[in-house]
């Protein structure tokens, strides 16, 4: 697929991010896959209810348990201790160089 042609698509497009009933439908994102080559990813399905998951391309939505939540809780306060913290800053590096790459896409 031709870069020029996709920045174009991308430009002309409508609004990305589309409201359907308790579901958001992200048109496209910009991400890296395994190998670090940049993809466009179509069509992801998320929760537009905070406490609730989407469930897959059905566009249900599923309620996150008490349990989980708080063993999710836990673990994540035992991981900010040591590795979290120091992998923040370079995730924040990288995630200007991306908005920026999304800005010059007009994706925002």
């Amino acid at each position: 697929m031709n870069l020029d042609f996709l920045l174009d698509f991308l430009r002309e497009a409508p609004q990305n991010i589309m409201k359907i009933g308790r579901t958001k439908k992200i048109r496209r994102r910009i991400r890296r896959d395994k190998t670090g080559k940049i993809v466009v990813q179509r069509n992801r399905i998320r929760s537009g209810v905070k406490g609730y998951a989407a469930t897959g391309k059905g566009g249900s939505v599923k309620r996150i348990p008490a349990t989980a939540r708080v063993k999710k809780a836990r673990l994540l306060k035992r991981s900010w201790k040591t590795t979290r913290r120091a992998k923040l800053r370079r995730s924040q590096l990288k995630r200007k160089l991306s908005m920026r790459r999304r800005a010059s896409l007009g994706l925002r």
